[in-house]
């Protein structure tokens, strides 16, 4: 799936529940979403879908977005990942 030109991982593979099933499950579905830490699709017929996800899930994708949102730390995240990668990290015990 592709959103604004960008593939969205993981979201082929997100569980998904019609709007009808949801309204009479809605419990178990956010059971669902909560005990997995995985998001839930619930389709619509004339609407566009929507997601169910865990708050601390979505609090987490939101930090990321705002790490992200300022160009040099994002090249300074994505460096010191590319370095932890190749092995170049210390171990620090604390």
């Amino acid at each position: 799936m592709f959103h604004n030109g960008h593939q969205l991982m993981g979201v082929n593979n997100m569980h998904s529940i019609n709007f009808t099933d949801a309204r009479k499950h809605f419990a178990d579905t956010m059971k669902r979403v909560t005990d997995d830490a995985e998001p839930v699709r619930i389709m619509r017929r004339d609407a566009p879908d929507v997601v169910i996800i865990d708050a601390g899930e979505y609090e987490a994708l939101m930090e990321t977005v705002y790490l992200f949102s300022n160009p040099a730390n994002a090249a300074h995240i994505n460096e010191s990942m590319k370095q932890a990668e190749r092995g170049e990290f210390v171990e620090v015990e604390y």
